[in-house]
């Protein structure tokens, strides 16, 4: 296949999907649920944000020395589904494998930990479980800030994230200066 041939196919393909994200669209506004839909794209975002920014987040050379990048989900699965997108693709050059964990013993091996009821944990526990686990936690809500290093939150109608630093040092878990800009908010050397 020649150069302009793989456009015109890369072209067709991109049409493709507009057209049937227009057929969701429309379909999701004709049945008076654009809720739903708001909820949908919601969890579609913040499972591509949680990709995104593993990219900027820095592990301990000793947690990377693994087969997978550790996804986990302590509890139920507010996601819709969306975070098995995020299995086989790489994160520090390692396949993301996605887990389902109970409590913070089966989320030793984990990267990433997805706190979906963090009521399940307490704060105490969870710190003291953080000083010997480099594992980046990640939680919805702004209340939340204390149990997770990154918290999903909605500003103005946008997903925007907390990002507490002070968590994460206790962790072993460091983030990239252009992350923390992006943040609109940032709990450091225990600033609220």
């Amino acid at each position: 296949m020649n150069l302009i041939g793989f456009w015109n196919l890369t072209y067709m393909a991109g049409r493709s999907c507009h057209i049937w994200l227009a057929i969701v669209v429309t379909g999701c506004l004709t049945f008076g649920s654009s809720h739903a839909f708001s909820e949908l794209n919601t969890y579609q975002i913040k499972s591509a944000y949680l990709y995104q920014i593993s990219k900027f987040v820095f592990w301990p050379e000793q947690s990377k020395q693994t087969d997978f990048f550790n996804l986990c989900i302590l509890g139920p699965d507010t996601y819709g589904g969306n975070l098995q997108k995020m299995e086989g693709r790489t994160v520090f050059g390692k396949p993301v494998k996605l887990h389902k964990v109970t409590n913070l013993k089966q989320a030793e091996t984990c990267h990433l930990l997805v706190l979906t009821d963090p009521a399940v944990v307490s704060q105490d526990s969870l710190s003291t479980w953080l000083k010997s686990h480099s594992v980046l936690t990640v939680a919805d809500d702004a209340i939340n800030i204390d149990k997770a290093m990154v918290v999903f939150v909605i500003e103005n109608q946008r997903v925007r994230l907390h990002i507490n630093v002070d968590l994460a040092k206790i962790s072993g878990v460091s983030f990239a200066a252009n992350l923390l800009e992006v943040a609109s908010r940032v709990k450091s050397g225990g600033q609220p």
